[in-house]
């Protein structure tokens, strides 16, 4: 069922990458296994998700998730060691050039940029050149401070999806999670709006099992959702592309037809 027959969107966003300075050869095995697991729950369910990794040529995870072959999206997620104060303008060319032409060389169409320890961008123009359409933020802890900071608008040709809801949280969250999740998924479709839901898997690597039980049971909450006709379940990429056509087929208007 396509998107416009829907009520409801849901933006599922998964962050494939360890903090730097928590990088050992257990923990990146383990990050492993949380993305195999995610890989095929997503899979089971049918759900597309923007994955998002440091370099998609180099990332093993490029593979598996787009031989799941249900609609992945993969994304650059950048930090503050290249989109930092300081970086330069030359050196995030440098960058972009590797992270999203030289994916796109080889077949793999990058062009969502998500943020991960840094809040700005500098030389948004930059973006454009090496093919960005979609900038996502930071995620925020609370679902409330999410509804509250909404979706910012197209800036520079650039689309923001709305403030994402960072899961799992730092605190113990596996009991409330499911309840809250179904409660705002519920509130998407009665007021035909979007969700943008951020899984962080380094927060995955050292929780118990029943927090992947969790997020298996809110994946498969929502395909009964989609199965339903309520739910579109949608990449960024996807929407983004779908968000700067139609402003393009908006038509300008002169100041002069205006002041006539």
């Amino acid at each position: 069922m396509s998107g416009g027959d829907c009520v409801g969107t849901l933006v599922l966003s998964i962050d494939l990458e360890l903090d730097i300075d928590h990088h050992d050869g257990k923990l990146e095995r383990r990050l492993d296994e949380v993305r195999s697991q995610l890989v095929g729950m997503t899979r089971a369910a049918a759900i597309p998700a923007t994955w998002a990794v440091a370099d998609p040529t180099l990332s093993a995870a490029s593979e598996s998730i787009l031989a799941a072959a249900c609609g992945h999206e993969i994304a650059v997620l950048g930090n503050q060691a290249w989109l930092g104060p300081g970086c330069g303008r030359a050196r995030l060319a440098r960058e972009l050039a590797r992270r999203f032409s030289a994916p796109r060389n080889l077949g793999i169409p990058v062009s969502t940029l998500s943020l991960r320890n840094v809040d700005q961008v500098p030389h948004l123009d930059l973006l454009l050149d090496y093919g960005v359409t979609a900038l996502c933020s930071l995620p925020v802890e609370h679902l409330s401070l999410a509804r509250k900071l909404g979706q910012p608008p197209i800036r520079f040709g650039l689309w923001q999806p709305p403030a994402a809801w960072k899961l799992p949280p730092r605190a113990n969250w596996w009991s409330p999670a499911a309840w809250l999740f179904r409660r705002e998924i519920k509130r998407v479709i009665r007021q035909r709006s979007l969700l943008h839901l951020r899984v962080d898997a380094s927060r995955l690597v050292g929780a118990p099992d029943q927090a992947m039980d969790v997020i298996a049971t809110m994946f498969r909450y929502v395909a009964a959702k989609r199965d339903a006709g309520q739910l579109a379940i949608q990449t960024v990429a996807h929407l983004a592309a779908q968000a700067l056509r139609d402003r393009a087929a908006i038509p300008s208007r002169s100041i002069l037809r205006q002041a006539a």
